[in-house]
């Protein structure tokens, strides 16, 4: 997903750490891939949509991605802070 940087940033937010995910302890999800962004406010986040690129980007994660979760977790703290994690 190179793209998806030009496009957070379109959209004022910021990608701070991407990681492989290699298996897990309970549940059933496949997941295989954790991504943490930042964005600068809550409105941000819910008109994300509506970024420039927005169509092309969920259509591209459509085609690629059969199942995505996306959460909202507080961004004043690492590792969700734009420098946790040395970003």
């Amino acid at each position: 997903m190179t793209g998806l940087g030009p496009f957070l940033e379109g959209a004022g937010a910021k990608l701070l750490w991407r990681f492989p995910v290699f298996g897990q302890a309970v549940g059933e999800q496949e997941v295989h891939e954790l991504i943490a962004c930042w964005y600068p406010g809550h409105r941000q986040f819910l008109d994300l949509y509506k970024a420039p690129g927005a169509k092309e980007n969920f259509a591209r994660k459509s085609a690629c991605v059969e199942y995505a979760v996306i959460h909202r977790c507080p961004g004043d703290t690492p590792p969700f802070a734009p420098g946790g994690f040395g970003v």
